[in-house]
């Protein structure tokens, strides 16, 4: 059987950011100083900001952002006043690095600012309350789900949205209405029927389940675990609460590395020493990768979480390092596909989806213009910043349309459902589906096949 654990990863983690001598004292956020100077103002972010494509002006481009933010640690300004704007509208993306020379870490730095916004200002009390007491405890996410379901049971959620009621219950009736019906299977029962590996032995892996795609769309991690387990690959599926990564976006530095160590526990339990992590949603799997660099410094963590960070891969690069068993079916579709904002930004990891995709006989790949850019719903972002994020989604469903493909692929939650509400407003006739969702029809494709051979 092969150790997968020992597999290096395409993407190795980055250095940390400090700042140097020749750079004035910052009164905070010495760690991203230097990075925020590195900027050299040539513009080349304002075409790829999705941001900036909708609303043209300055702060809204990466290089306005971290100018603001240097501005801020020398003292010229306070973060307050860049709060609204500047630090809010960013969507984190990243998608300004692949456009610049130095690299300026722009989500990074964003992040961070507003780590320290929070920290001179405190945090509100509903986000607290969200990172604190349930996103942290799988019982009481398991306790969410129930509590949905029944008011989806009863008829309390279409009353609610009918009512406008959904409106006034904040981040979790924006969720409601974003959402819509939740499956009445969460992806952790999946799991539980989840058949064995199939052919040859090739390995144990520990599945990361996303909190958010456990609940919302499960059946995109099952279709995950299947094609896996299809292609050899025994799965242990621990029971987690959230990576830490809403914490991070929202500026909550303590509930981040209190998810994260709370995971690492649990991760702990399964005496997985030997394991590769693998995880099916870009931002979790791309949050627990940077575990090493988040609790680098804590003696108790350290080493298990540079040891995780190291293991762990996003589904379709593992899939397309590890290359395909489990025999494909044809399917005459016609797909585009959507880079989630969090992949990896080297090619193999961007790469590894269309390897997988073009692998699938009768396939045919349009290649989706401004494929990288976001699509306006990571996080709270459709709640927080609704004008935005629609103008982005429109675009962004412009561009699908213009390629004529029935089926719109990606590999995230929070895409997932922002690109599914877009396609019932823009494309009611796109098909909107995780990419796992798609090799496991390809593969259900090739049983029947077998099946009416035999008979």
């Amino acid at each position: 059987m092969t150790d997968v654990a020992e597999i290096p990863r395409a993407d190795a983690p980055s250095r940390p950011l400090t700042a140097t001598d020749d750079l004035p004292r910052p009164r905070f956020l010495a760690d991203v100083y230097e990075a925020a100077s590195q900027c050299n103002k040539c513009s080349l972010c304002q075409a790829v900001c999705p941001t900036y494509v909708v609303n043209p002006v300055e702060w809204e481009t990466a290089r306005g952002r971290v100018s603001l933010v240097r501005d801020a640690i020398e003292g010229r300004l306070e973060l307050a006043d860049i709060a609204e704007g500047p630090l809010s509208t960013c969507l984190t993306c990243n998608n300004c690095v692949t456009a610049c020379a130095p690299g300026v870490p722009t989500a990074e730095i964003v992040s961070r600012a507003r780590q320290e916004l929070h920290e001179q200002e405190g945090h509100p009390w509903g986000q607290t309350l969200a990172f604190r007491a349930i996103l942290p405890r799988p019982a009481m996410l398991r306790l969410l789900h129930r509590f949905s379901r029944a008011t989806q049971v009863t008829g309390l959620h279409r009353l609610a949205r009918a009512t406008g009621l959904t409106r006034w219950l904040g981040t979790a009736g924006a969720f409601a209405e974003h959402v819509g019906p939740l499956p009445a299977r969460t992806a952790l029962r999946r799991a539980r029927s989840l058949p064995g590996p199939e052919g040859p032995a090739r390995g144990r892996l520990v599945f990361l389940v996303c909190c958010y795609q456990n609940i919302a769309a499960p059946e995109a991690t099952e279709a995950t675990m299947r094609v896996l387990a299809a292609n050899g690959f025994e799965l242990v599926v621990p029971e987690l609460g959230c990576s830490g990564l809403p914490a991070r976006t929202l500026g909550d530095r303590d509930a981040e590395l209190d998810m994260a160590r709370r995971t690492l526990d649990r991760i702990a339990e399964l005496d997985a020493d030997h394991h590769a992590f693998v995880g099916d949603v870009a931002s979790c799997t791309s949050h627990w990768q940077r575990y090493g660099g988040l609790l680098g410094s804590d003696a108790d963590y350290a080493v298990r979480a540079s040891a995780i960070g190291e293991r762990t891969w996003h589904a379709s690069a593992f899939l397309a390092a590890q290359g395909m068993t489990a025999p494909l079916g044809r399917l005459r579709w016609h797909v585009t596909y959507d880079e989630p904002c969090q992949l990896p930004l080297d090619a193999a990891a961007r790469r590894a989806p269309r390897q997988l995709l073009t692998a699938i006989p009768g396939v045919r790949l349009s290649e989706l213009p401004e494929a990288a850019m976001c699509c306006g719903g990571p996080g709270t972002y459709f709640r927080d910043q609704p004008d935005r994020s629609e103008a982005i989604l429109r675009r962004k469903f412009e561009n699908v349309l213009a390629t004529g493909a029935e089926v719109l692929v990606t590999e995230n939650i929070s895409c997932i459902t922002q690109l599914r509400a877009g396609a019932r407003r823009y494309a009611p006739k796109v098909r909107v589906m995780h990419l796992f969702e798609v090799l496991a029809e390809s593969l259900d494709a090739a049983r029947r096949r077998r099946v009416v051979a035999v008979d």
